[in-house]
């Protein structure tokens, strides 16, 4: 039996070392994800607390957090904002890395190598200083945006209170742009040069070399970077929290800070596991749609 095993062992020597070296990462996926997510499943069908009888027996019921949610107005509420939040971020993300990808991938431009690490910055700095330098522009007395209005004689804006959903929508279009704009800009760099050459010979103008060239060549890495924006801004959660907690009157309560306070601000664990439920089973649909591009 051992002259068997360890002729089986010398076959498969680096089928082994790799799996070897997968195990550790494997334990950690296993640990930290799998593990947590079957757990929160498990208490969106249940009325766990972090206080009182529930917290030490919960109780199983069913699909009442789901039909709790269903009638729920503030729940319809932050749906509808999370879809403006993700609706109005893509188009200005897209936008903004379509126009970045073009221009850092155009020949008619100079020092693109420095304008590139520049427009990079935003993506660079780390995600949870991201809000605290806004922060510092759009207060109300000492911010520079308000300061350079009242430099134009224009009149102040309460930019977290009144203009509060602009004003985070601006935030993560700024930190959140350079993304399509590596996704774009890669997918621009691999049509051939011929396409072009052609074009210009036959007096094709830049219009219609970006609509009928451009544009159609690269159309799938186009959805799929607006798949993957859209899915990225679906679970945003620290740039709202941090500037604006939702507020105000639920003008930001993004669905994963409703879920949030569901289950750390009101301590009903359950009913905030079943909101993030419904979040991970959006995600999941625009997951199949982004492997179903990449298939294509």
């Amino acid at each position: 039996m051992i002259p068997q095993i360890r002729d089986w062992i010398g076959a498969r020597r680096e089928e082994l070392l790799v799996a070897s070296f997968m195990f550790p990462m494997l334990v950690m996926l296993v640990t930290f994800q799998l593990i947590p997510t079957l757990w929160a499943i498990w208490f969106s069908f249940t009325d766990m607390a972090l206080v009182g009888k529930s917290f030490l027996h919960p109780s199983f019921l069913g699909l009442r957090n789901f039909e709790k949610i269903a009638n729920d107005s503030v729940f319809r509420t932050s749906l509808s904002v999370t879809f403006e939040y993700c609706s109005v971020s893509l188009i200005w993300r897209f936008a903004l890395g379509l126009i970045m990808s073009l221009y850092l991938t155009s020949k008619l431009f100079q020092g693109k190598k420095i304008m590139a690490a520049i427009f990079l910055l935003p993506w660079i700095i780390p995600g949870v200083l991201r809000p605290y330098v806004w922060m510092s522009i759009l207060d109300t007395r000492h911010g520079i945006a308000n300061r350079l209005l009242q430099a134009l004689d224009l009149p102040q804006q309460s930019w977290v209170y009144k203009r509060a959903m602009e004003s985070v929508i601006a935030i993560n279009t700024w930190s959140g742009y350079a993304f399509a704009m590596l996704v774009l800009a890669s997918a621009l760099k691999s049509i051939p040069e011929e396409y072009y050459e052609i074009a210009e010979v036959y007096g094709a103008s830049r219009w219609y070399k970006l609509s009928r060239i451009t544009l159609p060549l690269i159309k799938f890495p186009l959805i799929l970077s607006i798949i993957l924006i859209f899915k990225e801004d679906i679970d945003d959660f620290a740039y709202v929290y941090m500037l604006t907690d939702g507020g105000p009157h639920y003008r930001t309560e993004l669905l994963s800070l409703y879920a949030y306070h569901q289950a750390f601000a009101y301590y009903e664990l359950g009913y905030g596991c079943a909101v993030g439920v419904i979040i991970a089973a959006i995600v999941f649909i625009l997951s199949l749609a982004q492997l179903r591009f990449i298939r294509l």
